[in-house]
């Protein structure tokens, strides 16, 4: 071979090499359509997160291969390290054990960094709009049949921490029909995907939410420990790159997905 061939056959080559030198980031989410967020396979638009998330490992140089499963099994693959990554997780203490939260460092108590927060979220509580269930931030008024949640969810264990939670657990949207019924006080859902739901079902005069929420929070996406011991440059590169993403993004994003739900 011709030496004046070689730099011309390194440049063909060279994706090649820096295709194999990037770390795949496998990302693990719900299968349950959460709209505006995430979507089920039959909508047009990915969803707000999934839009973030495809732009951040884009911007960290990752390869992404997203995974839909039930919430429980992306929580078991994340700690076996069949996944690198899962989303959306609002981080408590006990959650340590599923993966690394960014920023997180339980032995020196330092906390989750919320700059590297997804999207902030509210919680609200919907009920029937001639129901007379009042809640003042600490313990409800006027209970019957009690509240319910998704289960697995930060929400549910709040409603039963709170002693409040039903004994039936249906999904979101015939939980909202047993409120529109009077069957169930209340449903617990971030607000923008019940919104969804409620417009969905037709059901926006017959349900309402009440003024404050049960409670509000971070969305995060941890990543395995497994991956963050082995690729810790990359992980901390992804975890900026999503905060750079969502800084820049958050108006767009807002605009096309969650003003529509409104």
């Amino acid at each position: 071979m011709r030496l004046s061939l070689l730099p011309t056959l390194f440049l063909t080559l060279m994706p090649t090499f820096v295709l194999a030198e990037q770390s795949l980031l496998r990302i693990c989410y719900e299968n349950e359509d959460s709209t505006p967020f995430w979507s089920d396979y039959k909508q047009a638009k990915p969803g707000l997160i999934v839009e973030l998330v495809q732009s951040a490992a884009q911007q960290a140089g990752l390869r992404l291969e997203l995974q839909r499963r039930p919430w429980k099994r992306c929580i078991l693959q994340l700690q076996s390290g069949q996944s690198d990554g899962i989303f959306a997780a609002i981080w408590q203490a006990d959650r340590d054990v599923w993966g690394q939260f960014p920023g997180r460092d339980p032995e020196r108590q330092e906390a989750v960094d919320r700059d590297y927060r997804l999207w902030q979220v509210d919680y609200p509580i919907i009920i029937s709009t001639d129901s007379l269930l009042q809640w003042n931030g600490q313990q409800f008024k006027g209970l019957q049949y009690g509240l319910s949640a998704p289960l697995g969810y930060i929400a549910s264990q709040r409603l039963r921490a709170l002693g409040v939670q039903a004994k039936v657990n249906p999904s979101a949207e015939k939980a909202l029909q047993l409120v529109t019924l009077g069957r169930l006080d209340g449903y617990v859902i971030e607000r923008h995907i019940g919104n969804t739901h409620i417009r969905k079902l037709g059901l926006q005069s017959d349900l309402k939410m009440l003024p404050l929420p049960l409670l509000q929070a971070d969305w995060y996406l941890p990543l395995s420990h497994q991956f963050t011991r082995q690729y810790p440059q990359q992980a901390q590169r992804f975890w900026e790159a999503l905060r750079d993403q969502r800084l820049r993004q958050e108006t767009d994003l807002s605009q096309r997905y969650l003003q529509v739900s409104d």
